[in-house]
């Protein structure tokens, strides 16, 4: 009878840290699948041409990056929401795009174009 017990009481003393952890586990997984990715291009306005190097400041995230030699950039796990970017090169005017719209779809793309 001591044993039953025993054993009885550990299972209700484990059953709130077992049920916490699925919490969690439930909640990690969650959050990954709301993530989503941003990318975009960074072309030059007139010619079109990829602009590699270009510097993406993305304000709210507290994150900069760097176009590749495609003029790519792209930024993966970000929640869905209103984002601000900033966008420069040297030689360039800086692009201030407010309020960019990133949904809850799995990638969102941006065409960024800069001045000379």
């Amino acid at each position: 009878m001591k044993k039953i017990l025993s054993t009885l009481l550990l299972v209700l003393l484990m059953s709130p840290v077992f049920a916490e952890g699925i919490n969690k586990e439930t909640r990690n997984s969650k959050s990954a699948m709301e993530a989503v990715v941003l990318m975009g291009t960074v072309v030059d306005e007139s010619t079109g041409e990829a602009l590699p190097g270009a510097q993406v400041k993305i304000n709210g995230l507290d994150k900069t990056l760097y176009t590749d030699l495609d003029g790519n950039f792209e930024v993966q796990n970000i929640m869905p929401g209103s984002y601000s970017i900033e966008i420069s090169l040297v030689s360039y005017q800086e692009n201030k795009i407010k309020d960019l719209e990133v949904k809850a779809e799995n990638k969102n793309a941006v065409k960024v174009e800069l001045k000379r």
